[in-house]
Protein backbone atom coordinates (compact mmCIF):
# COMPACT_ATOMS: atom_id res chain seq x y z
CA UNK A 1 0.00 0.00 0.00
CA UNK A 2 1.61 3.59 -1.34
CA UNK A 3 0.08 6.81 -0.33
CA UNK A 4 -0.60 8.02 -4.00
CA UNK A 5 -2.64 4.30 -4.43
CA UNK A 6 -5.31 6.90 -2.60
CA UNK A 7 -5.46 9.77 -4.93
CA UNK A 8 -5.38 8.09 -8.12
CA UNK A 9 -5.73 10.66 -10.56
CA UNK A 10 -5.69 13.45 -8.19
CA UNK A 11 -1.78 12.79 -7.69
CA UNK A 12 -1.30 16.21 -9.43
CA UNK A 13 -3.87 17.91 -8.08
CA UNK A 14 -2.62 21.31 -7.16
CA UNK A 15 -4.36 23.68 -4.50
CA UNK A 16 -3.19 27.02 -2.88
CA UNK A 17 -3.14 27.70 0.44
CA UNK A 18 -1.51 26.76 3.51
CA UNK A 19 -4.62 26.53 5.66
CA UNK A 20 -5.67 23.09 4.97
CA UNK A 21 -1.90 21.41 5.74
CA UNK A 22 -2.04 23.76 9.05
CA UNK A 23 -5.25 22.46 10.20
CA UNK A 24 -4.32 18.34 9.80
CA UNK A 25 -0.96 19.21 11.73
CA UNK A 26 -2.79 20.52 14.55
CA UNK A 27 -4.21 17.59 14.78
CA UNK A 28 -1.32 15.40 15.20
CA UNK A 29 0.39 17.94 17.75
CA UNK A 30 2.70 19.93 15.23
CA UNK A 31 5.64 17.80 14.86
CA UNK A 32 7.16 20.78 12.53
CA UNK A 33 7.77 22.56 15.14
CA UNK A 34 9.89 19.73 16.98
CA UNK A 35 12.78 19.89 14.83
CA UNK A 36 15.39 22.45 13.28
CA UNK A 37 15.11 22.74 9.43
CA UNK A 38 16.86 24.06 6.37
CA UNK A 39 13.78 24.47 3.05
CA UNK A 40 14.91 24.74 -0.29
CA UNK A 41 13.46 26.04 -3.64
CA UNK A 42 14.29 26.88 -6.95
CA UNK A 43 13.52 25.98 -10.31
CA UNK A 44 16.32 24.03 -10.63
CA UNK A 45 19.33 21.86 -8.99
CA UNK A 46 16.49 21.74 -6.12
CA UNK A 47 17.13 17.99 -5.25
CA UNK A 48 21.17 17.76 -5.52
CA UNK A 49 21.38 20.87 -3.52
CA UNK A 50 19.63 18.87 -0.56
CA UNK A 51 21.71 16.00 -1.01
CA UNK A 52 25.00 17.88 -0.67
CA UNK A 53 23.23 19.49 2.44
CA UNK A 54 22.00 16.39 4.25
CA UNK A 55 25.46 14.72 3.55
CA UNK A 56 27.24 17.40 5.05
CA UNK A 57 24.97 17.04 8.41
CA UNK A 58 25.23 13.63 8.65
CA UNK A 59 29.11 13.02 8.07
CA UNK A 60 29.28 15.79 10.82
CA UNK A 61 27.18 13.21 13.51
CA UNK A 62 23.46 14.80 12.64
CA UNK A 63 20.83 12.82 12.33
CA UNK A 64 19.07 13.64 9.13
CA UNK A 65 15.75 14.25 8.08
CA UNK A 66 15.15 14.52 4.16
CA UNK A 67 12.27 15.17 2.34
CA UNK A 68 11.82 15.00 -1.29
CA UNK A 69 9.73 14.96 -4.46
CA UNK A 70 9.06 13.35 -7.01
CA UNK A 71 9.95 9.63 -6.19
CA UNK A 72 11.85 8.05 -9.04
CA UNK A 73 11.27 4.32 -8.43
CA UNK A 74 9.50 3.68 -5.03
CA UNK A 75 7.52 5.84 -2.91
CA UNK A 76 9.16 5.49 -0.03
CA UNK A 77 12.15 7.29 -1.63
CA UNK A 78 10.85 10.81 -0.48
CA UNK A 79 10.77 10.05 2.95
CA UNK A 80 14.19 9.57 4.40
CA UNK A 81 16.59 9.54 7.62
CA UNK A 82 20.10 9.53 7.37
CA UNK A 83 19.84 8.96 3.75
CA UNK A 84 17.42 5.18 4.23
CA UNK A 85 14.29 5.28 2.63
CA UNK A 86 11.46 4.98 4.63
CA UNK A 87 10.71 1.44 5.67
CA UNK A 88 7.80 -0.15 3.96
CA UNK A 89 5.71 -1.25 6.55
CA UNK A 90 6.54 1.63 8.65
CA UNK A 91 5.10 3.91 5.50
CA UNK A 92 1.57 1.83 5.08
CA UNK A 93 1.84 2.55 8.83
CA UNK A 94 1.54 6.09 8.82
CA UNK A 95 -0.75 5.99 5.86
CA UNK A 96 -3.28 4.23 8.09
CA UNK A 97 -2.86 6.61 10.88
CA UNK A 98 -2.73 9.54 9.06
CA UNK A 99 -5.67 8.86 6.15
CA UNK A 100 -8.62 9.78 8.45
CA UNK A 101 -6.63 13.65 8.91
CA UNK A 102 -6.04 13.28 5.08
CA UNK A 103 -9.13 13.04 4.56
CA UNK A 104 -10.94 14.78 6.98
CA UNK A 105 -8.92 17.93 5.64
CA UNK A 106 -9.36 16.98 1.64
CA UNK A 107 -5.07 17.21 1.28
CA UNK A 108 -3.83 17.02 -1.72
CA UNK A 109 -1.10 14.19 -2.53
CA UNK A 110 1.56 16.50 -1.49
CA UNK A 111 0.09 17.97 1.51
CA UNK A 112 -0.39 14.47 2.42
CA UNK A 113 3.00 13.74 1.40
CA UNK A 114 4.29 16.83 3.56
CA UNK A 115 2.18 15.93 6.89
CA UNK A 116 3.58 12.21 6.57
CA UNK A 117 7.14 13.44 6.61
CA UNK A 118 6.77 16.03 9.51
CA UNK A 119 4.87 13.31 11.44
CA UNK A 120 8.07 10.59 10.72
CA UNK A 121 10.34 13.25 11.55
CA UNK A 122 9.37 13.62 14.54
CA UNK A 123 8.66 10.39 16.04
CA UNK A 124 12.11 9.64 14.67
CA UNK A 125 13.67 12.73 16.56
CA UNK A 126 15.95 13.78 13.62
CA UNK A 127 18.24 16.60 14.65
CA UNK A 128 17.64 18.39 11.12
CA UNK A 129 15.09 17.97 8.29
CA UNK A 130 16.58 19.39 4.99
CA UNK A 131 13.37 19.98 3.15
CA UNK A 132 12.62 20.26 -0.67
CA UNK A 133 10.03 22.73 -1.58
CA UNK A 134 7.45 20.97 -4.04
CA UNK A 135 6.57 23.62 -6.28
CA UNK A 136 7.21 27.44 -5.92
CA UNK A 137 7.28 27.98 -2.38
CA UNK A 138 4.56 31.19 -0.98
CA UNK A 139 2.08 28.74 -0.75
CA UNK A 140 3.35 25.25 -0.89
CA UNK A 141 2.82 23.17 2.34
CA UNK A 142 6.41 22.83 3.59
CA UNK A 143 6.67 26.54 3.95
CA UNK A 144 4.32 26.11 7.55
CA UNK A 145 8.29 25.17 8.56
CA UNK A 146 10.39 27.70 10.21
CA UNK A 147 13.84 27.14 8.16
CA UNK A 148 16.93 28.06 9.99
CA UNK A 149 17.84 28.98 6.51
CA UNK A 150 16.23 29.22 3.48
CA UNK A 151 17.47 28.48 0.47
CA UNK A 152 16.91 29.71 -3.27
CA UNK A 153 18.68 28.00 -5.98
CA UNK A 154 17.81 29.86 -9.05
CA UNK A 155 14.84 31.01 -11.00
CA UNK A 156 14.08 29.93 -14.58
CA UNK A 157 11.02 29.24 -17.04
CA UNK A 158 8.62 26.16 -15.52
CA UNK A 159 5.15 26.11 -13.97
CA UNK A 160 4.42 29.33 -15.67
CA UNK A 161 0.13 28.28 -15.18
CA UNK A 162 0.61 28.68 -11.57
CA UNK A 163 4.03 30.95 -10.68
CA UNK A 164 3.64 33.29 -13.46
CA UNK A 165 4.97 33.87 -16.86
CA UNK A 166 8.21 36.21 -16.04
CA UNK A 167 11.08 35.85 -14.09
CA UNK A 168 10.04 38.51 -11.67
CA UNK A 169 6.77 36.68 -10.74
CA UNK A 170 8.14 33.51 -10.04
CA UNK A 171 10.74 34.80 -8.02
CA UNK A 172 8.21 36.10 -6.15
CA UNK A 173 6.87 32.86 -5.50
CA UNK A 174 10.15 31.38 -4.50
CA UNK A 175 11.30 33.92 -1.97
CA UNK A 176 7.92 33.39 -0.29
CA UNK A 177 9.89 30.21 2.22
CA UNK A 178 12.30 33.12 3.32
CA UNK A 179 12.07 34.87 6.83
CA UNK A 180 12.88 38.59 7.75
CA UNK A 181 15.11 37.23 10.37
CA UNK A 182 16.47 34.10 9.39
CA UNK A 183 19.19 33.95 6.89
CA UNK A 184 18.81 33.42 3.11
CA UNK A 185 21.20 32.00 0.85
CA UNK A 186 20.63 32.45 -3.03
CA UNK A 187 22.61 29.58 -5.93
CA UNK A 188 22.48 32.23 -8.85
CA UNK A 189 23.20 35.80 -8.66
CA UNK A 190 19.68 36.35 -10.27
CA UNK A 191 18.37 40.60 -10.35
CA UNK A 192 14.81 39.09 -9.63
CA UNK A 193 15.85 37.09 -6.62
CA UNK A 194 17.74 39.60 -4.73
CA UNK A 195 14.94 42.23 -5.85
CA UNK A 196 12.42 40.31 -3.86
CA UNK A 197 14.76 39.76 -0.74
CA UNK A 198 15.12 43.49 -0.71
CA UNK A 199 11.27 44.03 -1.34
CA UNK A 200 10.76 41.01 1.50
CA UNK A 201 13.23 43.41 4.26
CA UNK A 202 15.61 39.94 4.57
CA UNK A 203 18.40 41.03 6.87
CA UNK A 204 20.87 38.91 5.61
CA UNK A 205 21.22 37.16 2.45
CA UNK A 206 24.03 35.71 0.95
CA UNK A 207 24.65 35.61 -2.68
CA UNK A 208 27.01 32.71 -5.28
CA UNK A 209 29.25 34.88 -7.05
CA UNK A 210 29.41 37.55 -4.29
CA UNK A 211 29.59 36.29 -1.11
CA UNK A 212 30.57 33.16 -1.54
CA UNK A 213 32.33 31.66 -4.99
CA UNK A 214 33.97 28.43 -6.10
CA UNK A 215 36.66 28.36 -8.98
CA UNK A 216 37.16 25.17 -10.55
CA UNK A 217 40.50 24.18 -11.85
CA UNK A 218 40.33 21.11 -13.60
CA UNK A 219 37.74 18.74 -13.80
CA UNK A 220 35.31 18.48 -10.80
CA UNK A 221 38.97 19.46 -8.91
CA UNK A 222 37.95 22.89 -7.06
CA UNK A 223 38.17 24.97 -4.68
CA UNK A 224 35.31 27.48 -2.32
CA UNK A 225 35.86 30.54 -0.23
CA UNK A 226 33.00 32.31 2.28
CA UNK A 227 33.71 34.89 4.62
CA UNK A 228 37.49 33.43 6.19
CA UNK A 229 36.44 29.97 4.86
CA UNK A 230 38.64 28.68 2.17
CA UNK A 231 38.63 24.89 0.85
CA UNK A 232 40.89 23.65 -1.70
CA UNK A 233 40.93 20.97 -3.64
CA UNK A 234 37.12 19.57 -3.89
CA UNK A 235 36.47 16.49 -5.56
CA UNK A 236 32.86 15.79 -6.14
CA UNK A 237 31.03 12.23 -7.43
CA UNK A 238 28.64 13.62 -10.05
CA UNK A 239 29.13 14.99 -12.73
CA UNK A 240 28.19 17.96 -14.45
CA UNK A 241 29.92 21.67 -14.06
CA UNK A 242 26.34 22.53 -13.01
CA UNK A 243 26.88 20.15 -9.91
CA UNK A 244 30.12 23.51 -8.75
CA UNK A 245 26.58 25.53 -8.46
CA UNK A 246 24.66 23.27 -6.39
CA UNK A 247 27.34 22.37 -4.03
CA UNK A 248 28.53 25.53 -2.98
CA UNK A 249 25.12 26.91 -2.69
CA UNK A 250 25.05 23.70 -0.47
CA UNK A 251 28.16 24.33 1.80
CA UNK A 252 27.16 27.71 1.92
CA UNK A 253 23.67 27.09 3.54
CA UNK A 254 25.53 24.22 6.16
CA UNK A 255 28.62 27.16 6.88
CA UNK A 256 25.89 29.87 7.12
CA UNK A 257 23.40 27.25 9.91
CA UNK A 258 26.60 26.23 11.52
CA UNK A 259 27.99 29.88 12.23
CA UNK A 260 24.46 30.82 13.62
CA UNK A 261 24.49 27.44 16.00
CA UNK A 262 28.08 27.79 16.70
CA UNK A 263 28.75 24.48 15.57
CA UNK A 264 32.55 23.52 14.53
CA UNK A 265 32.91 22.39 11.24
CA UNK A 266 35.74 20.02 9.94
CA UNK A 267 37.32 20.29 6.42
CA UNK A 268 38.34 17.03 5.68
CA UNK A 269 34.76 15.60 6.98
CA UNK A 270 33.70 18.65 4.42
CA UNK A 271 35.44 17.24 1.80
CA UNK A 272 34.46 13.73 2.52
CA UNK A 273 30.91 14.22 2.68
CA UNK A 274 30.56 15.95 -0.56
CA UNK A 275 32.58 13.45 -2.48
CA UNK A 276 30.17 10.63 -0.88
CA UNK A 277 27.02 12.43 -2.15
CA UNK A 278 25.07 10.72 -5.19
CA UNK A 279 21.86 11.52 -6.81
CA UNK A 280 20.13 9.15 -8.61
CA UNK A 281 19.26 10.56 -12.35
CA UNK A 282 21.49 14.00 -12.76
CA UNK A 283 24.00 13.32 -15.58
CA UNK A 284 23.71 9.43 -14.11
CA UNK A 285 26.28 7.32 -16.52
CA UNK A 286 23.94 4.06 -16.79
CA UNK A 287 26.22 2.08 -18.93
CA UNK A 288 29.54 2.33 -20.87
CA UNK A 289 29.23 0.09 -23.63
CA UNK A 290 27.75 2.19 -25.61
CA UNK A 291 27.86 4.98 -23.40
CA UNK A 292 24.23 5.94 -21.93
CA UNK A 293 23.59 8.97 -19.87
CA UNK A 294 20.12 9.45 -17.48
CA UNK A 295 19.26 12.91 -16.69
CA UNK A 296 15.95 14.64 -15.59
CA UNK A 297 16.29 17.65 -17.63
CA UNK A 298 12.59 18.78 -17.37
CA UNK A 299 12.70 22.44 -18.30
CA UNK A 300 14.63 24.62 -20.97
CA UNK A 301 17.59 25.74 -18.98
CA UNK A 302 17.95 22.02 -17.22
CA UNK A 303 18.23 20.73 -21.03
CA UNK A 304 20.15 23.54 -22.34
CA UNK A 305 22.44 22.90 -19.39
CA UNK A 306 22.59 19.21 -19.84
CA UNK A 307 23.72 19.28 -23.67
CA UNK A 308 26.34 21.80 -22.99
CA UNK A 309 27.36 19.67 -20.23
CA UNK A 310 27.92 16.55 -22.70
CA UNK A 311 29.39 18.70 -25.51
CA UNK A 312 32.14 19.87 -21.52
CA UNK A 313 32.62 16.02 -21.14
CA UNK A 314 32.00 14.18 -24.47
CA UNK A 315 33.32 16.78 -26.87
CA UNK A 316 33.67 14.53 -29.69
CA UNK A 317 30.89 12.36 -29.44
CA UNK A 318 27.24 12.68 -31.58
CA UNK A 319 24.16 12.27 -29.23
CA UNK A 320 21.16 10.11 -29.69
CA UNK A 321 18.57 11.35 -27.43
CA UNK A 322 15.64 9.53 -25.98
CA UNK A 323 13.16 11.81 -24.43
CA UNK A 324 9.26 12.33 -23.01
CA UNK A 325 7.54 15.67 -21.74
CA UNK A 326 4.74 15.82 -19.84
CA UNK A 327 2.02 17.95 -21.41
CA UNK A 328 1.68 20.77 -19.28
CA UNK A 329 5.48 21.77 -19.70
CA UNK A 330 7.31 24.36 -22.56
CA UNK A 331 7.36 21.18 -24.94
CA UNK A 332 7.90 23.29 -28.38
CA UNK A 333 10.87 25.01 -26.68
CA UNK A 334 12.44 21.94 -24.83
CA UNK A 335 11.42 19.89 -28.56
CA UNK A 336 13.64 22.82 -30.46
CA UNK A 337 16.25 22.25 -27.81
CA UNK A 338 16.66 18.36 -27.91
CA UNK A 339 16.28 18.13 -32.01
CA UNK A 340 19.06 21.03 -32.29
CA UNK A 341 21.50 19.33 -30.24
CA UNK A 342 20.99 15.46 -31.25
CA UNK A 343 22.20 13.38 -33.91
CA UNK A 344 19.13 11.23 -33.62
CA UNK A 345 15.59 11.27 -31.32
CA UNK A 346 13.45 8.45 -30.15
CA UNK A 347 10.36 10.09 -27.97
CA UNK A 348 9.07 7.55 -26.09
CA UNK A 349 5.75 7.91 -23.66
CA UNK A 350 5.75 8.33 -19.80
CA UNK A 351 2.62 6.12 -18.21
CA UNK A 352 1.82 8.98 -16.14
CA UNK A 353 -1.62 11.30 -16.67
CA UNK A 354 0.11 14.32 -17.91
CA UNK A 355 3.14 12.45 -20.18
CA UNK A 356 2.83 13.31 -23.50
CA UNK A 357 0.91 10.98 -26.27
CA UNK A 358 2.00 9.77 -29.97
CA UNK A 359 -0.11 12.55 -31.14
CA UNK A 360 1.77 15.25 -29.23
CA UNK A 361 5.16 14.49 -30.60
CA UNK A 362 3.72 13.83 -33.87
CA UNK A 363 2.62 17.79 -34.14
CA UNK A 364 5.30 18.59 -32.79
CA UNK A 365 7.11 17.17 -35.59
CA UNK A 366 8.92 13.91 -34.13
CA UNK A 367 7.71 11.12 -36.02
CA UNK A 368 10.30 8.80 -34.77
CA UNK A 369 7.98 7.15 -31.97
CA UNK A 370 8.39 4.25 -29.61
CA UNK A 371 5.39 3.35 -26.96
CA UNK A 372 7.65 1.51 -24.82
CA UNK A 373 10.66 2.86 -23.25
CA UNK A 374 12.90 -0.10 -23.03
CA UNK A 375 12.21 -0.16 -26.81
CA UNK A 376 12.89 3.25 -27.47
CA UNK A 377 16.18 2.96 -25.65
CA UNK A 378 16.84 -0.27 -27.73
CA UNK A 379 16.12 1.43 -31.12
CA UNK A 380 18.88 4.26 -29.78
CA UNK A 381 21.53 1.50 -29.36
CA UNK A 382 20.92 0.52 -33.57
CA UNK A 383 22.30 3.72 -34.17
CA UNK A 384 24.92 4.05 -32.04
CA UNK A 385 28.94 4.02 -33.07
CA UNK A 386 32.36 4.24 -31.41
CA UNK A 387 31.75 7.89 -32.05
CA UNK A 388 28.13 8.64 -30.29
CA UNK A 389 26.47 8.03 -26.97
CA UNK A 390 22.97 8.02 -26.13
CA UNK A 391 21.51 10.48 -23.68
CA UNK A 392 17.64 9.75 -21.66
CA UNK A 393 15.98 12.92 -20.90
CA UNK A 394 12.84 14.91 -20.57
CA UNK A 395 11.21 14.53 -17.36
CA UNK A 396 12.08 12.99 -14.16
CA UNK A 397 9.46 11.07 -14.27
CA UNK A 398 10.89 9.25 -17.11
CA UNK A 399 14.00 8.83 -15.20
CA UNK A 400 11.70 6.84 -12.92
CA UNK A 401 10.80 4.56 -15.24
CA UNK A 402 14.28 4.21 -17.01
CA UNK A 403 15.94 3.77 -13.14
CA UNK A 404 13.08 0.76 -12.55
CA UNK A 405 13.04 -0.96 -16.28
CA UNK A 406 16.71 -1.11 -15.78
CA UNK A 407 16.88 -2.56 -12.08
CA UNK A 408 14.02 -5.27 -13.60
CA UNK A 409 16.16 -6.13 -16.83
CA UNK A 410 19.15 -6.35 -14.44
CA UNK A 411 20.95 -4.24 -17.02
Amino acid sequence: MNLFDFFKKKVFNIEPGLERIKAALEDVSNPHKNFKSILVAGTNGKGSTCAYLESLFRHHGYKTGLFTSPHLIQENERWQINRKNIPQDRLESYIKDLLPIIQKYNLTYFEACTLLAFKYFSDESIDIAVVEVGLGGRWDSTNVLDPCVSVITNVSFDHMHLLGDTLDKIAFEKTGITRKNKPAVVGRNQKEIIDWLKKRKIKEFYIQGLDFRSTVRESLLWDFEFKDFYLKDIKLSMIGTRQIENVSTSLASFLVFCEKNNIKVDKETIKRALKNTFWQGRMQILSEEPLIILDGGHNEEGLLKSFQELKELFKSKKVITVYSFMKDKETEKMFKIIKENSFKTVATKINVSRGMEKEDFYKLGEENFIENLLEAVELAKKYVDDNSLIFITGSLYLVGEVLNGWNTAGK
